[in-house]
This record gives C-alpha cells, sequence and structure tokens, in this order.
C-alpha cells in the first residue's frame, strides 16, 4: 500500500507541469476533446483505459516520462491491492495524461510556431496577473514569468492570510471589551465574520485561477450560494420592519435575532396594547421564511421595580407573543420556546428614559436549520 500511495505522489508531482499546458490549451484556443469515461467500470478498467487512451495519441513516445510513471504506479497499484482513494490518484493522474497528449497531438497537427505558442503563454500568464491585482516584470517570459507569478500569488496569500489573523485578533479583541454584553456583541462580531468570509473566499479563487487548487468546485458552490440565499433572506427581512418597530442582527452562532422594541404592553402587563395586529403579523410572516426552524422568544424589561417581578413579567410578555405567532403561523401551542430575563440582559443605559425604552424588547431568535 505504501509503494502505491510514493507512486502515486511521483505522479502528481510529475504532472505539476500539466499545468503550463492546460494553461496553453486555453491560450492557444484549442478544440481537443477532453477525456471523460463512457459509462461506469472498475477502477483498475478505468486506468487501463486511459493508459490505453493515452498511448493512442502518442503518449508513450511523445510524453515517455509521464507514460512510465503512470504505467509502473498502475502495475503496483495491481499487485499490491491499492485503496479507493489511491486509485482516484491513478486516475486523475491518468485523465492528466491523455489530455495532455491530446494537447501535443493537437499543436503538432496544427504546427504551430514556437514563437506565437510563447507569446500566448505569456499573455495568459500576464491576464491571470491582471486579475488579480499583479504587475509582472516585461522582462521576463516563460516559465521565468509563470515562476514570477506564483510567487507573487503566494506573497499575496500571504498578506490576506494576515489581514484574516488581524481580523480574528480583532474580534477577539472587541469580544473581550463587550464582556457579557452579549447583544450589544452581536452585530459587531457578525461583520467581522463577513469580512472574514470574503478573504478566505478571495484566496481560494486565487488558487482556483493559479491552478493549486483541486477542491470539488461544485461543492464550494453550493455552500456559496446556499449562504448567498440566507443573507438575501435577511436584507428582505431587515427592509420589513422600521428602525422604530426593531433590527435584524445575526448570532455569532449563526442565529437570527429580531429585536423588537415596537412590541408594546400595558405598564407591569402582559397584554398588547391595541394596534399591534400589523407587527405581529409582519414578525410571523418573518419566521415562516425559514421552515423547520427552531424559534424562541425572550422577554425584556428595564431595571424599575423588583428584579423577581420584572423576570415574572418579562417571561409573561414572551409567552403572550410566542401564542400569538403560533395562531399566526399555525403552529400547535406551545411550540415556540420562551424565556424571561428581566433586567438581566440591556442594550442599553438604565439612567435615561430612551434607553429603558430599548431595554423594554421582546427579542425573537430564529435557528435556521442546517
Amino acid at each position: 500500500m505504501t509503494k502505491v500511495k510514493a507512486a502515486a505522489g511521483r505522479i502528481r508531482a510529475a504532472n505539476r507541469g500539466m499545468l503550463a499546458a492546460a494553461l496553453l490549451a486555453g491560450a492557444v484556443g484549442l478544440s481537443g476533446a477532453v477525456w471523460a469515461p463512457a459509462q461506469e467500470i472498475s477502477p483498475a478498467d478505468q486506468v487501463q483505459a486511459l493508459l490505453d487512451e493515452a498511448k493512442d495519441h502518442g503518449a508513450k513516445n511523445r510524453l515517455p516520462s509521464a507514460w512510465w510513471q503512470l504505467s509502473q504506479a498502475y502495475e503496483s497499484a495491481r499487485k499490491d491491492g491499492a485503496g479507493d482513494q489511491e486509485w482516484r490518484d491513478l486516475a486523475s493522474a491518468g485523465r492528466r495524461l491523455v489530455n495532455m497528449a491530446l494537447f501535443v497531438e493537437e499543436m503538432r497537427r496544427q504546427k504551430s510556431e514556437t514563437e506565437a505558442l510563447l507569446g500566448r503563454f505569456d499573455q495568459a500568464l500576464l491576464e491571470i496577473a491582471a486579475l488579480n491585482g499583479l504587475a509582472l516584470p516585461g522582462e521576463l517570459t516563460g516559465s521565468a514569468l509563470a515562476d514570477a507569478l506564483l510567487d507573487r500569488l503566494h506573497a499575496a496569500n500571504l498578506r490576506r492570510q494576515v489581514m484574516v489573523d488581524s481580523l480574528t485578533i480583532a474580534n477577539r479583541h472587541l469580544s473581550e471589551m463587550v464582556g457579557g454584553r452579549v447583544a450589544a456583541q452581536d452585530s459587531i462580531i457578525t461583520a467581522q465574520q463577513v469580512e472574514i468570509s470574503a478573504l478566505r473566499q478571495k484566496l481560494w479563487e486565487t488558487e482556483l485561477r493559479a491552478g493549486v487548487a483541486e477542491a470539488d468546485r461544485s461543492a464550494a458552490e453550493s455552500v456559496l450560494t446556499s449562504k448567498q440565499q440566507r443573507e438575501d433572506t435577511i436584507l428582505q427581512l431587515r427592509s420589513s420592519f422600521t428602525p422604530k418597530e426593531g433590527e435584524i442582527l445575526l448570532t455569532p452562532e449563526g442565529e437570527i435575532m429580531l429585536r423588537l422594541q415596537g412590541i408594546s404592553f400595558a405598564v407591569g402587563s402582559a397584554e398588547l396594547k391595541p394596534g399591534q395586529d400589523d407587527l405581529i403579523d409582519r414578525l410571523a410572516g418573518a419566521i415562516g421564511r425559514f421552515p423547520g426552524a427552531e424559534v424562541r422568544v425572550d422577554g425584556h424589561t428595564d431595571d424599575t421595580g423588583s428584579r423577581d417581578a420584572n423576570l415574572r413579567l418579562s417571561r409573561r410578555r414572551a409567552e403572550t407573543v410566542a401564542r400569538l405567532l403560533e395562531e399566526r403561523i399555525g403552529m400547535a401551542s406551545g411550540v415556540i420556546a420562551t424565556e424571561g430575563f428581566g433586567p438581566d440582559r440591556p442594550v442599553a443605559l438604565n439612567s435615561t428614559p430612551e434607553g429603558r425604552a430599548l431595554n423594554r424588547r421582546i427579542d425573537v431568535i430564529i435557528n435556521p436549520t442546517p
């Protein structure tokens, strides 16, 4: 098994040079076919079929080093009993060998001039550099130009990683500064996480353009699409409530918090004041955008009066809102969880009327299903 892994590693190392050929193929604009299996076959038969296909297109004579290494690795795999990953590595190397042979065959058929081919190769490298905002020395060409591009891409990646680390440290400092005020830190932490995610996505795109990333592109796009859809929904929700009614926040755990100061109650009572139906309807509509999500309603008060009385009052107010939402959405009674925190989680100072008004609120926390 160790021999197979070592052989597969030699194949991967040898095929790094095929990046240049693939880049040239795009620059020259060749229309040669790319190898793909016609039907599901065993791993060993697939690699053998790739070897046969590469040989038919002249790989044995024109690409002897790559041909010999793949052939030796294939024989070792058959003899020693390779695992699934080793066979996948060999199949990947085989597909590269076939495509390399097709490219060389097409170049021979077109009788491309070496000077024109070099010019197109250099132009492709310069376009990659421009896409990443990099400048390359004008006197370099060929492999020297490619080495310069890879060095600058690596340096750019390091700079971006430093930015990511700096943002992470800033995140930690901000968290220490706000201490136990979780409500006040939610929006700050979320903003930092969004910037870190954007930087990581840029790093991934840079590696992909340079040809050093072999991640499954379709899986990455699926994750990004899912995140983008959730962000679009949150942006739409933010336009559903006025600043006086409430705001939409994201917690570090990925929960969505609807912080509502617009829901008002009679003094010392859990009974809603008149005219709250429209706001409750919009709140129910917001929850309905996340089918299957876990929902919790938290009640909060200012520090006027005794703590025990405020704890009971905040819990009763949370239960009032939860039961109304269950009726509007069509849920069974008691499905939405409730909590009452009284004056224990303020978001503003209780020393001013404005601050006390902000602290008398209802928080609806939505935990979307993964």
